[in-house]
């Protein structure tokens, strides 16, 4: 009788374990479940992300193209519609700088070097406050120093594309560090004209001429279209990566436990 106890009790801490065991196993899987499905989300996402970048990329690019078609547009002649999307447009107007408003936009780089991107405020003839780049300028070695620019300082003709750059949804704000030249992080317009206390137009101006001065390293897409549906692909395959060893997993994780039960 006692022998048969022993086994009764025997079976049932071996019951209980197993059962407990297989919860284990169970809330286990749920969890692998749960990680996988929420990390495949945002893979795919992403991948959706860049397609749609990819769109926006092909829709600048053959907007710039046909409008470097067109002949320059005189500045006052800009409608309401045109400013929504100024990137390509080109213009010619007759420029008086307006002294003491200079930018340089920091961490810019050019062929190597890190340095900033000049900008400062000229007044057109119809009255209105447009920012000229100037071009990329060098950094000095030490930070607490900036460079020299020759700025413009008579009125003069100029014909130039417009420009607006992306806004960065990690960084956006102007973060303007006040002198004779000011020092900003971000070219935030609305930030810039409460500091200035007057209306600037909300796009910049980028001469042409072939003696211009200074490189003038930005393009109207930083990013074609092409390498944006290059990383949806890169994002798309890691999505079908992780679902696949996943699975492999999760299929070999239930042979497991059957074998055991």
């Amino acid at each position: 009788m006692k022998s048969s106890s022993n086994t009764n009790t025997s079976l049932k801490m071996n019951t209980m374990r197993r059962s407990f065991v297989s919860h284990i196993r169970i809330g286990r899987i749920i969890v692998v479940c749960v990680l996988t499905v929420v990390a495949f989300s945002i893979l795919v996402n992403l991948g959706l992300w860049q397609l749609s970048r990819a769109e926006e990329k092909s829709e600048t690019e053959q907007q710039v193209n046909q409008r470097e078609q067109f002949p320059a547009i005189a500045l006052e002649q800009l409608s309401d519609q045109m400013v929504v999307n100024p990137v390509g447009i080109r213009v010619h107007f007759n420029a008086q700088p307006i002294k003491g408003k200079y930018l340089l936009l920091d961490n810019q780089n050019f062929e190597g070097k890190v340095g900033y991107l000049a900008l400062q405020l000229t007044r057109s003839e119809g009255g209105k406050m447009v920012l000229v780049e100037r071009g990329f300028v060098a950094a000095p070695a030490l930070r607490s120093d900036l460079p020299d620019v020759n700025w413009l300082e008579q009125p003069q003709a100029l014909n130039g594309r417009l420009y607006r750059k992306s806004a960065n949804p990690l960084s956006h704000d102007l973060l303007l560090e006040p002198g004779s030249v000011s020092r900003i992080q971000n070219l935030n317009f609305e930030q810039l004209e409460q500091h200035w206390q007057m209306s600037i137009e909300p796009y910049v101006i980028q001469p042409i001429s072939d003696s211009w001065p200074y490189a003038q390293p930005w393009q109207p897409v930083s990013m074609n279209s092409e390498k944006h549906r290059g990383y949806a692909v890169q994002w798309f395959a890691m999505a079908a990566a992780l679902a696949v060893l996943s699975g492999l997993l999760l299929l070999r994780t239930i042979r497991k436990g059957a074998t055991h039960d």
